[in-house]
């Protein structure tokens, strides 16, 4: 049973954009089921490019600990640096105005993470009855060529996937940087690649950009079915191989059960 933090408000970071709306679609659904379950005395959102805006989300929160939940893939920059300048934080812990403002880990770097990724990778291989030692599972990152961080949570992700054997061949691939996305057919000789974005949100990004990197059309009816139901699609046939394609990770429901577990790991420090 999860545990309750009737006492506590809960506020869910994510990026935002002020281009694309369903960059912030996954965050505002997992603050909607947390809300469901009545474990906080509320539940809200926080963007850093939209509104809600970081420096406004905590008005008017009558709670007296409030968690900061970064819907974000890693540490880095917006961690780093973004949200404690909006939000004005001192550190993991910030005591002013009679609260207690805990930042918690970015949902990214929660071991949760390897599973909710390897149930949707296995979805595809049972579904599809894929031998593992014909399988390739690539997993695409953001990467960025002024920090890694991004690329080694990608990596460190990936490696657990590895271990996991759903696939003989575990790969990252990077918008940024090496291993490029539109090279992945030079990597593998696999006959069936899986290719899960690790990305939070359905933006741009995972909606449109991979899609094209992979050869793909984002306006096929497959890839459009895929964004209004998380239903991987596929298979495409792409340089020689079968190639299945999913949502980012960071709008699988699961997500909401990560969440929770960032903040009940905070609660202990």
């Amino acid at each position: 049973m999860d545990r309750s933090f009737k006492d506590a408000a809960l506020v869910i970071i994510g990026h935002g954009s002020t281009q694309n709306p369903q960059s912030s679609k996954a965050t505002l659904d997992h603050a909607d089921d947390l809300r469901q379950r009545d474990l906080f005395a509320e539940v809200r959102v926080g963007f850093w490019k939209e509104a809600p805006k970081l420096d406004q989300c905590l008005e008017g929160i009558a709670a007296e600990t409030i968690y900061l939940v970064p819907n974000l893939a890693c540490k880095g920059y917006i961690t780093g640096e973004v949200i404690p300048a909006a939000m004005g934080l001192t550190g993991t812990i910030t005591e002013r105005d009679n609260k207690k403002l805990v930042l918690c880990d970015p949902v990214g770097t929660h071991p949760l993470m390897a599973e909710v990724l390897a149930d949707r990778a296995c979805s595809i291989i049972t579904e599809h009855g894929l031998h593992p030692d014909h399988t390739c599972l690539i997993l695409v990152g953001h990467g960025s060529s002024r920090n890694r961080k991004s690329a080694i949570q990608t990596e460190a992700v990936a490696a657990k996937l590895a271990e996991m054997q759903l696939a003989a061949d575990v790969r990252t691939a990077f918008l940024e940087h090496p291993p490029l996305v539109n090279e992945w057919h030079n990597d593998t000789a696999k006959g069936n690649v899986i290719v899960i974005p690790f990305m939070i949100s359905n933006g741009l990004h995972g909606a449109e950009d991979v899609p094209r990197l992979l050869s793909l059309d984002p306006l096929d009816p497959a890839l459009i079915h895929l964004a209004e139901t998380g239903t991987p699609a596929g298979p495409f046939e792409r340089h020689g191989r079968q190639v299945w394609y999913c949502r980012a990770v960071g709008c699988e429901r699961r997500i909401a059960d990560v969440i929770l577990r960032q903040v009940e790991s905070a609660s202990r420090i």
